[in-house]
């Protein structure tokens, strides 16, 4: 790993280029759009968890929202009501965004999580597991582990800034 490798530079952040260890939320998820499609580098454990957070939660309120617009639209057994009208309208709106987001933010988490295999030492070709039944839980395992630079591959640096 080179000599101040993850480090701040002189403006006081790391280049995106390198890991960010302990990036705070804000950070990481800012990081993580910034970062969209990259996939050679690496995400210490703050930049790849803070996200993981910040969009399950994000996905959940989606959720919640979009289920209670759908509970509006059953209450109603009479039929015909402004309510479940409006209820209809309200889940599907919400609906159809929980399935935008949910693709919107796919290929970045799936970068994400390469470059977080990639600082614990496993090749990016791991994620594939996700794939296979219950492979997506080694995968969790494997972004669960310390970094390993003496590990890191040099086809994995990222070259960009």
């Amino acid at each position: 790993m080179p000599a101040g490798f993850g480090q701040p530079g002189p403006d006081g952040t790391v280049p995106l280029n390198q890991p960010h260890y302990g990036a705070s939320m804000k950070e990481a998820t800012i990081r993580f759009f910034k970062k969209y499609v990259r996939f050679n580098g690496f995400a210490s454990r703050s930049e790849f968890w803070w996200p993981v957070l910040s969009l399950a939660i994000i996905q959940f309120v989606l959720f919640i929202l979009a289920a209670i617009g759908g509970a509006m639209t059953s209450a109603d057994t009479g039929g015909g009501s402004a309510v479940a009208a409006i209820g209809t309208i309200f889940g599907l709106i919400l609906y159809g965004l929980f399935i935008l987001f949910g693709l919107a933010v796919i290929v970045p988490a799936i970068a994400i999580t390469v470059r977080r295999l990639h600082d614990a030492g496993f090749s990016g070709w791991w994620y594939l597991l996700c794939f296979a039944p219950f492979g997506s839980i080694v995968v969790i395992i494997f972004c669960a582990l310390e970094s390993k630079p003496e590990k890191w591959q040099p086809e994995w640096y990222d070259q960009g800034a």
